[in-house]
């Protein structure tokens, strides 16, 4: 070999000698001598370099599984013996490094399902009259036949779909069977035998081997007195007994007759009962426990597996034997499920569901059975307790996986629940009073438990079971009062006080049917326990759940207007600060203002005093935002203007928020606070002039401006030029893409009572829309093309909105080239770029103009330019290579052109079709029979029927 060219294995830092390396490499796997070069490297130990022996166990490698098959005999007879020459010089010399003899372990098991048995039948003869010579041939046999099992049978190995492949290793399995996997069995017998004391790692490999291969060969080999009493042995040794855990799990796991699988599975659970296995010492290590739940799982798992076949065949008598069985194991599951430590929990997490499942689909349960639930339940309520460790100030990697693993156990909540709703409502109780006996004494997590299940008894039993039945209902409201007037709101933790706030806020018909207790939970809000809390998560989750409850209330909060809104003033913005504001962000308060504005809206106070309660909660928003805008005006360049902007968008934020108390305009005039709406409008429009913060400020104005859309109707069309003037300023590609959607809501909203403006300002959108669409674009900055790509779509929907909203006057009144150049870019939209997207959408805006103008009284122009582009576009779309019909987007788009070439027949009628039949089609060079069936289409066939025509048309046309 060519040192010179092995550099680069050894010099990692110099990439010029590792391409060279590598082109070496690839030079040496397509040499046909390049196998034998590297083989010869390997036996006569030229090369001490582990990178070498590596790098030359890969060229082998290549050559195995590409020529090796089909090389002459001489060949295929050298690569064997240099394999075994290998072996051979390992056991008698210093064994290479573990990764080598894998790879070397990987090279024997590819020339083994090509060669064996009818080249190679001596291949384990041959490897067993080498354990004689010590732990290296041991080692070096079991990774081989570990290699194997993942080359020919390993499930979780990929594998080519290849029947043949399937069926060479089905042939190889049952050779195997026949004539060596004895003297395979016998052989790790005396391994297991020779090694357990002297070589551990050793033993633990034959174990791994025993439990990979027991899935395939016959059970009785292993299944028997001789080997289990070794493994017996075995498993009382601490550095063996987790492999040996899993050896046991692999002969459960085996794929049985059910009959069988039970009675395996009984006998060896006897065994390892009987030697105390099964019931390990306290003092145990978690590692092994995890492997003993594994091996328990896996018992529960395959018993019931068992139990589900015999009850499909109809063996009732072996079934109930079976179910006996399984419910002998529960000792084992309510050990491990119960285990203090969460990861062993959830390793016999699958028995508890599968029972549990196991149950279901029982039609009754037996006493015992309705007591193993309770276990069950017990456990589960048991393991859902948070640990005194748990870090609630910074969630970290445990944290966040006790939540998961809570999902897991709430799983289990759910499926009793579900099969015995009455069980978990008398549990939920019982745990819920204990626990409010003692609250002063008990531990938060006990406190919090027992809130949660009740605040879980929502989702695990189905609204109609619970609200419906009287009995239930019942014992949920019990609870309920118990909780609420209860002291837990005040208890000092804040995993309890979340949980109370979510879970008074879960049961709205609670409050509905029990209202005297909607007080109590007003003022937990509102004070240290909620709103005011010491811990910012409280606080935070208080203001969402707070408006969430108000909403569900609102019209039984008549008596309690006045109080909240008092109580809420203190935390909301204020011409002055007070110290409290600052326990909420903005984003937070947000919620408080929705709270404030549905008080107001929903009391039953007259207009007069609802006006003054708007006045009061909106007057400092006004005022405060009038300050800040004056003070920015005067500090546009300093530090302070970002903070100041961000204030401006927070305030026109509270007010927009407080709107969306009223539904619509009638709402809002019923409650008499229109006046403070209208009145904020263009103290908030003066913002739009500031020439710095620009996004910030324009995002928040947008906001309310669509609020007032749907709150104030046609009181605020004169304030939208103003609006419209100052938003199109100078925009940026963002700008205009967030203000089509504002526009074409007041298109929307007004239609002609906004068409005579729109008539003026149309031109100046459509242009200020293409300054930023034609801007170059380096071709690396995809997130500009992408930020294009949306605002092209957005324009299309601006078109769209007018011709949908019977303002197409807009149009007509342009002049009459702005016209034609906005309708052509519909078209380049509709044809040029491949966006199925914005296709639709064009073939939608030409298909509607089409209805309005393509008819007798046809708009000036307009039947020349549809003959001219429209036409052509429904047949050049489609006809692109990169009109995808498979794209679920691109055939609506296709849809959109089937209906668009109906709708210009039904407007042009016979005179379209001349059109196509005499001139357009035979442009194409389409044949006279393709032309006379595609307009045959056209005019007979119904619309479905006619675009699923047009995509096969056009398919073909494509081909």
């Amino acid at each position: 070999m060519d040192e010179s060219l092995l550099l680069g294995l050894r010099c990692s830092d110099d990439p010029s000698s590792q391409t060279k390396t590598l082109q070496y490499f690839e030079q040496l796997k397509n040499s046909p001598e390049g196998w034998r070069i590297c083989g010869d490297a390997l036996i006569r130990g030229i090369y001490s370099d582990d990178n070498v022996k590596f790098f030359c166990f890969q060229v082998l490698e290549h050559h195995i599984r590409t020529r090796h098959g089909i090389s002459e005999l001489p060949a295929q007879q050298a690569l064997r013996k240099i394999l075994m020459t290998w072996y051979h010089n390992q056991c008698s010399g210093e064994k290479d490094k573990s990764f080598i003899c894998n790879k070397a372990a990987q090279a024997f098991a590819l020339t083994f399902v090509v060669d064996y048995p009818h080249q190679w039948l001596s291949f384990f003869r041959d490897l067993h009259q080498t354990l004689g010579s010590g732990p290296v041939a041991v080692d070096l046999y079991l990774r081989i036949l570990k290699a194997i099992d993942e080359e020919v049978v390993d499930k979780d190995v990929a594998r080519t779909p290849q029947v043949m492949e399937a069926d060479r290793n089905t042939a190889i399995k049952d050779f195997m069977r026949e004539h060596c996997i004895p003297d395979i069995v016998n052989s790790w017998f005396e391994i297991l035998k020779t090694y357990e004391g002297t070589d551990p790692a050793l033993t633990c490999l034959c174990l791994e081997v025993v439990s990979s291969y027991v899935a395939w060969i016959d059970i009785s080999l292993i299944a028997n007195e001789k080997f289990i009493s070794v493994l017996l042995h075995l498993i009382t040794v601490d550095v063996l007994r987790e492999s040996v855990c899993d050896c046991f799990h692999g002969i459960i796991s085996k794929g049985m007759d059910p009959l069988a699988k039970t009675e395996l599975v009984e006998s060896l659970v006897r065994v390892l009962e009987s030697a105390g296995v099964m019931a390990p010492s306290e003092d145990v290590d978690n590692d092994y426990l995890a492997k003993l739940a594994r091996l328990a799982n896996c018992i529960g798992i395959q018993l019931i597996n068992s139990y589900t076949k015999l009850l499909k065949s109809n063996n009732e008598a072996a079934a109930n034997d079976t179910l006996q069985a399984i419910e002998n194991k529960l000792p084992l599951l309510y050990r491990f499920l119960g285990d203090e430590d969460d990861d062993i929990s959830h390793t016999i997490n699958g028995f508890a569901y599968s029972y549990l499942l196991l149950l279901k689909q029982a039609s009754s349960l037996s006493a015992q059975q309705k007591q193993n639930l309770k276990g069950i339940l017990y456990t589960v309520i048991k393991k859902m307790k948070y640990d005194e460790s748990y870090n609630f100030s910074r969630e970290d990697e445990d944290e966040v996986m006790f939540m998961e693993f809570r999902k897991e156990m709430k799983v289990l909540f759910d499926n009793i629940a579900q099969q015995d709703a009455n069980l978990v409502l008398v549990i939920v109780h019982n745990v819920l009073n204990s626990t409010l006996e003692r609250l002063q004494e008990a531990k938060f997590m006990d406190v919090e438990i027992a809130v949660r299940l009740v605040f879980m008894l929502g989702e695990a039993i189905p609204a109609q079971q619970l609200y419906t039945d009287s009995s239930r209902f019942g014992a949920l409201q019990q609870m309920l009062s118990a909780l609420v007037s209860s002291r837990v709101s005040y208890y000092q933790h804040s995993s309890v006080s979340l949980m109370y706030f979510e879970t008074v806020v879960r049961y709205e018909k609670f409050f509905s049917s029990n209202p005297e207790h909607i007080p109590t939970v007003l003022i937990a809000f509102l004070d240290e326990r909620g709103l005011r809390n010491d811990n910012s998560l409280v606080r935070s989750r208080c203001c969402y759940l707070l408006s969430r409850f108000i909403k569900s209330h609102k019209n039984q909060m008549h008596n309690y207007v006045d109080d909240v809104l008092k109580r809420l003033q203190s935390l909301l913005i204020t011409a002055s600060d007070n110290g409290y504001q600052h326990l909420l962000s903005a984003d937070e308060q947000l919620f408080l203002y929705e709270c404030a504005g549905m008080l107001i809206a929903s009391s039953g106070s007259s207009q007069e005093n609802k006006l003054l309660y708007m006045d009061n909660l909106l007057s400092p928003v006004i005022s405060k935002f009038d300050m800040a805008l004056t003070k920015l005006l005067s500090e546009l360049d300093q530090p302070s203007s970002l903070p100041c902007a961000q204030l401006l968008y927070n305030l026109v934020s509270f007010a927009s928020r407080t709107s969306k108390a009223f539904a619509n305009q009638q709402s809002l005039n019923q409650s008499g606070c229109t006046p403070c709406f209208k009145n904020a409008l263009p103290v908030f429009l003066r913002a739009l002039t500031v020439p710095v913060h620009r996004d910030i400020i324009h995002n928040g104005v947008r906001q309310y401006l669509h609020r007032m859309v749907v709150c104030l109707g046609e009181d605020v069309l004169p304030f939208i030029p103003v609006a419209v003037t100052h938003l199109l300023k100078d925009c940026s590609a963002r700008d205009i893409q967030d203000f089509i959607p504002l526009i074409n809501q007041i298109i929307g909203k007004f239609k002609s009572h906004i068409a005579p403006f729109l008539c003026e300002v149309f031109m100046a959108i459509v242009n200020a829309i293409f300054t930023v669409l034609n801007k170059p674009v380096e071709e690396a900055d995809t997130q500009v093309a992408k930020e294009k790509e949306t605002l092209r779509r957005s324009y299309f929907l601006f078109i769209s909105a007018i011709v949908s909203n019977n303002v197409a006057e807009v149009l007509t009144n342009q002049e009459p080239q702005n016209v034609h150049q906005v309708l052509l870019t519909i078209i380049q939209g509709a044809v040029d770029y491949p966006d199925p997207v914005a296709q639709k959408l064009c073939f939608n805006i030409l298909r509607k103009l089409v209805d309005l103008w393509g008819g007798n009284s046809i708009e000036s122009g307009f039947k020349d330019f549809m003959y001219d582009s429209i036409v052509p576009a429904c047949f050049l779309a489609p006809m692109k290579s990169t009109f995808n019909m498979e794209d679920a987007q691109t055939f609506l788009a296709m849809q959109e052109i089937a209906q668009t070439q109906k709708t210009i027949l039904q407007k042009q009628g016979n005179d379209y079709l001349n059109y196509l039949q005499m001139k357009y089609l035979p442009s194409l060079n389409l044949s006279p029979s393709l032309v006379q069936e595609y307009t045959q289409a056209l005019q007979h066939a119904d619309m479905k029927t006619f675009k699923n025509y047009s995509k096969a048309f056009f398919t073909q046309l494509q081909t």
